[in-house]
């Protein structure tokens, strides 16, 4: 059975790099508390898996604003299956199924043949908006009494499920997929505003890697950087990119920067604290053979 790891430390190091000017954009939303997070778990009749508490209390306005998590109001079973994610990208709901420990990962399409939860999802979205409590607990309510209703036939079950296997680590376990969805929303709200603000140099992107390269080519930039950058993780597996010799994110050894790989790696991005030093881009050059600069 595959060991789940909590990632609190490696959340608490990727919260440090979330821009100052993305921060407004968070507030509708909040992380949760332990208190709201056992209410949840009561209402749910199950313990929520260690890596999914951390990831409500430490990363939850960022990922349900980005559209990647469900707030925690809204969690509930749709037959055998419990969802948390929204695959970036895709229809599919992403979770866990009753009675499975091991940390496996399961997607399916919600069986909503009405088209009508996401009307309540919207509610819900505007009121935290608003700051209506009482429309918040309305929209909460009828949600949750709905699927309540859709749960009730013993038939009842989501469409085209599948178990996540035979795919890099971060798409098929629940620890790994969490810090995946934080790194990857972190770069994509970073690209989405680095033209609105051209003189910021706490995002720097480097040259795109040459069109043709090879694994050792990566494999030297990791033995390169190895100095001053680690794995964002004590456990490299979960942000491996399959057998690609470099990992999804490194944090410098004086946590004054983050050095993030997409998904599909094209260039680094080098998020910092303040404006990024010389010398720490200098060094970072030499290591690397990029050069960085602001946007692409």
């Amino acid at each position: 059975m595959k060991t789940m790891y909590a990632t609190e430390k490696e959340l608490r190091i990727l919260r440090q790099f979330i821009s100052p000017k993305h921060m407004e954009g968070l507030k509708k939303w909040k992380c949760y508390s332990e208190d709201e997070i056992l209410a949840a778990e009561k209402r749910l009749h199950v313990k929520l898996p260690s890596p999914i508490r951390d990831i409500y209390r430490h990363m939850a306005d960022l990922l349900v604003t980005s559209g990647y998590l469900r707030p925690l109001e809204l969690l509930h079973w749709e037959g055998k299956y419990l969802g948390f994610f929204l695959a970036p990208g895709e229809g599919d709901i992403i979770g866990i199924r009753k009675g499975k420990t091991s940390g496996g990962l399961y997607a399916w399409e919600e069986n909503d043949p009405k088209d009508i939860a996401w009307e309540y999802e919207d509610k819900l979205a505007d009121a935290c908006e608003e700051g209506d409590e009482e429309g918040k607990q309305k929209a909460v309510t009828a949600y949750q009494k709905y699927w309540k209703k859709r749960n009730i036939p013993l038939l009842h079950a989501p469409l085209n499920i599948h178990k996540l296997e035979h795919e890099p680590r971060f798409n098929h376990a629940l620890d790994a997929y969490g810090l995946f969805l934080v790194i990857h929303a972190i770069r994509e709200w970073e690209e989405m505003t680095w033209r609105e603000h051209a003189n910021d140099r706490t995002c720097l992107f480097s040259d795109f890697f040459p069109a043709k390269f090879s694994k050792e080519y990566f494999q030297n930039i990791a033995d390169r950087i190895r100095d001053d950058f680690k794995p964002i993780s004590d456990h490299p597996e979960l942000t491996s990119l399959g057998d690609f010799p470099l990992q999804m994110a490194y944090v410098h050894k004086n946590q004054e920067a983050l050095l993030v790989l997409g998904q599909e790696p094209v260039c680094f991005m080098v998020l910092t604290k303040t404006d990024a030093k010389g010398d720490l881009l200098e060094k970072l050059q030499e290591q690397t053979g990029l050069a960085f600069h602001v946007g692409f």
